[in-house]
């Protein structure tokens, strides 16, 4: 389905006439220009870009812009602009982001739009299927990301920071093709793994211990995704982590055979954490098994116990398991894929098993 249809499809569920978008993520989406501030007025009969002074020219001379009928620079009063398109059009009902739009707007719209009724409008799951470009920018992202795991595994050594470490990787993004990062990168060394989010510091990698490395890449406005966890070493300094590796290692692979259409998030989350529990780790696997990815790092749909999506080709998302040991450490290992007719293809690269650094 096109994403005009898909907007269309929008309106006529939420019984609204027209839309206003808002938001950077779903603005960028429909019509594939980055801007940090512009509205984007859908109705039945067009749609309308407005931009400010810093994005007009380069909108005028985009070659990548798209299901725009016309662009309009903010001038005096913006929401009178708006209005006017919206009266000449006989639209008596706007729709608007519920799931984006902060409060002090809606009450300045009730007055700008005064005899237009307001509709709050959940669009968090417009962006679920990918058309074959967005599939393509994501796949390159999660290129670059392979790409800079392999020139960490020739960096890393004992005696380095965590910091260093996530230092090395924020260039070495960049020198290797990426517009920025998707997420601040998580370095998680020894018992520093035992908490999913580590924030990296200043503590020194020693021979011996896991390293958990969380991190991603934008790429024509798509992000990547991908955990590895990787050993310094070759033997560990608590052999309990290498089956830990190995739960994970296998749980991952139960929750990848599971990609498929017709099949409830929510359910794969639920048979991920039950076999991490049969392996006498239950309760160390705290949070959900995955999540979508594309314009946004975290988006619809969801794999968590209460993930109500059913799969369906086209959606991309990770699968994600991990356990974390209190005052011990942790493994995670993070892939990307895209729902297929299937089952599902791997953007990330299939380097899963253990990497150890000699």
């Amino acid at each position: 389905m096109s994403k005009q249809a898909i907007i269309q499809n929008l309106l006529t569920t939420n019984g609204v006439e027209a839309i206003l978008i808002t938001s950077e993520q779903n603005r960028f989406w429909y019509t594939a220009f980055p801007s940090s501030l512009g509205y984007l007025l859908i109705t039945k009969k067009g749609s309308y870009l407005f931009l400010d002074g810093r994005y007009i020219t380069a909108a005028r001379e985009s070659k990548t812009l798209q299901n725009v009928n016309e662009l309009f620079l903010f001038k005096g009063d913006l929401f009178a602009q708006i209005k006017q398109i919206l009266v000449d059009q006989k639209v008596k009902s706007l729709g608007f982001e519920s799931d984006w739009t902060i409060y002090q707007d809606y009450l300045t719209w009730t007055t700008k739009f005064n005899q237009i009724e307001l509709i709050p409008v959940n669009t968090n799951r417009i962006r679920m299927i990918k058309d074959e470009k967005e599939i393509q920018a994501l796949k390159k992202a999660a290129e670059i990301t392979h790409k800079v795991f392999l020139e960490v595994l020739g960096y890393v050594r004992p005696g380095i920071t965590e910091r260093m470490v996530a230092t090395f990787v924020s260039d070495a993004f960049l020198r290797n093709g990426a517009d920025k990062l998707s997420f601040d990168t998580i370095v998680a060394s020894g018992v520093n793994g035992s908490k999913p989010h580590a924030v990296p510091s200043d503590k020194v990698i020693e021979a011996g211990e896991f390293v958990t490395l969380d991190m991603g890449c934008y790429f024509q406005g798509y992000a990547s995704d991908q955990t590895r966890t990787f050993l310094v070493g070759e033997h560990p300094s608590n052999p309990e982590l290498l089956k830990v590796y190995d739960v994970v290692y296998q749980a991952q692979s139960l929750g990848i055979s599971l990609l498929k259409p017709g099949v409830l998030c929510g359910d794969i989350h639920q048979e991920v954490d039950k076999f991490i529990a049969s392996q006498g780790y239950q309760g160390y696997f705290t949070h959900g098994l995955g999540h979508g990815l594309g314009i946004e790092i975290h988006e619809e749909p969801y794999e968590n116990p209460v993930g109500d999506v059913v799969l369906a080709p086209g959606m991309t998302l990770t699968v994600e398991p991990g356990i974390y040991l209190p005052g011990v450490g942790g493994v995670r290992i993070e892939d990307d894929f895209v729902i297929t007719a299937q089952g599902a293809e791997a953007l990330t690269t299939p380097l899963r098993e253990l990497q150890k650094i000699k």
